[in-house]
């Protein structure tokens, strides 16, 4: 490991926040983690049902549920140690500096977006407990399987409980227009209107399940598969999350999670060789490429397909103007297709930089523990390719407790510095 810091890990850290004395955790927050980890997973699921079988749901009813998601595993975070409240401060000063600059237009969901990240990894971080993280990665893995399959196997009677289409128009996120008028079904992707690439006998149903869009399904996916590749033998159920991850892979014909599931395991082996400074420069080398092409291709985006969705993100940075990459304007820009899009429009170019090299470079409680930073790094950088729905807090919640409870494990007879 000569590109990692194991100087760092193995003379402890200051970011190790599971009890300044080494005391147990108490009980009630290894609660509010696992409840605030799968209330993220299922809360929309839950709100669905409601609004088709009880009352009419806004999108009031799911701000206020993310809230109270972000604020019980914040209460799980919350010690007396300094990084936490040092990151909280450094980003929040910078976001009313960005709203200042935009002439007062606020922007709450880009707060949001960098909450759950902090929130969920000092939570994984105080915790430090894998063995947790194997048991939240099993049985999001079986509800999520099991609501796909209800979800296949019975669709009729699935829609008659989980009335997708109707969920979100409720919320405002789709139109009637958008629907031709439908009120009643799946999600718009959930047909694919192309055949299957994966299984095409199961037919051009893609199962969403508790997620309630297809796409969440592949990221899912590729969460609990880098998990249980990570883990190995310390994980006994393993092949089982394997086996579970490929299943949730193609019941939603997830072709990025497939792709990502090989790509994170052909890289496995080089993780240790591969520096952080390479990870650090790689997404800003791939807004300069995709930036170059998009300029000189005038390309407007493309079919369905892994060309068609780099064009489409070639296209919406050539749209972007310099005030908004730099984080000084707001722009109304349709940026979903493009997870570096919308990071730049989100957090300004200088943003998006501090961001980015705060998560490569933190700290780790052992050297293995890079291994799966450097799939979750691997995760995000194919993921801002094609899309944003890494912020969504549906998968973001697993994935960075996770990551945070990788990080802060420590060996059992290896003791904090003092």
């Amino acid at each position: 490991m000569a590109n990692v810091d194991t100087a760092s890990w193995r003379n402890g850290s200051s970011w190790d926040a599971a009890g300044e004395d080494g005391a147990p955790v108490p009980v009630i927050v290894r609660f509010l983690a696992i409840a605030a980890v799968m209330a993220a997973l299922v809360f929309n699921f839950l709100l669905c049902f409601v609004n088709t079988r009880l009352f009419p749901i806004t999108d009031a009813y799911v701000m206020l549920s993310e809230m109270l998601v972000i604020g019980t595993v914040m209460l799980a975070a919350l010690t007396r140690r300094a990084p936490l409240y040092l990151l909280l401060v450094a980003f929040l000063t910078y976001m009313l500096l960005l709203f200042a600059l935009r002439g007062g237009q606020y922007n709450l969901k880009s707060v949001r977006d960098i909450l759950i990240p902090i929130a969920f990894y000092f939570t994984g971080m105080r915790l430090r407990d894998p063995g947790l993280g194997d048991r939240l990665v099993l049985a999001s893995a079986l509800v999520v399987v099991a609501a796909g399959l209800f979800e296949y196997l019975f669709v009729d009677t699935f829609i008659s409980y989980f009335n997708v289409l109707g969920y979100y128009l409720a919320r405002g996120t789709v139109s009637a227009d958008q629907l031709y008028g439908q009120t009643q079904g799946l999600f718009i992707s959930g047909m694919r209107p192309e055949p299957r690439t994966i299984l095409p006998f199961l037919g051009q149903h893609r199962v969403s399940s508790v997620f309630l869009e297809p796409v969440s399904m592949g990221n899912f996916a590729v969460i609990i598969y880098s998990w249980a590749l990570y883990r190995g033998r310390a994980f006994a159920a393993r092949w089982w999350v394997m086996a579970l991850a490929f299943t949730v892979i193609a019941l939603a014909d997830a072709r990025f999670g497939l792709y990502s599931c090989v790509l994170v395991t052909l890289l496995y082996p080089l993780y240790d060789y591969i520096p952080r400074p390479a990870w650090i420069v790689l997404p800003f080398l791939m807004l300069a490429m995709l930036g170059i092409y998009g300029i000189m291709s005038g390309t407007g985006g493309g079919p369905n397909d892994l060309s068609g969705r780099f064009a489409v993100t070639a296209h919406i940075l050539t749209q972007l103007s310099p005030g908004v990459v730099f984080g000084a304007e707001a722009t109304d820009q349709f940026t979903a297709d493009s997870g570096l899009a919308y990071t730049l429009t989100a957090f300004g170019l200088f943003g998006f930089a501090a961001l980015w090299t705060t998560f490569v470079h933190a700290p780790l409680g052992t050297a293995r523990a890079w291994r799966f930073h450097s799939m979750v790094i691997v995760y995000l950088l194919l993921l801002m390719l094609i899309s944003d729905s890494f912020y969504s807090i549906k998968t973001a919640a697993l994935l960075w407790f996770l990551l945070g409870t990788s990080n802060g494990d420590r060996p059992a007879l290896e003791a904090p510095a003092a």
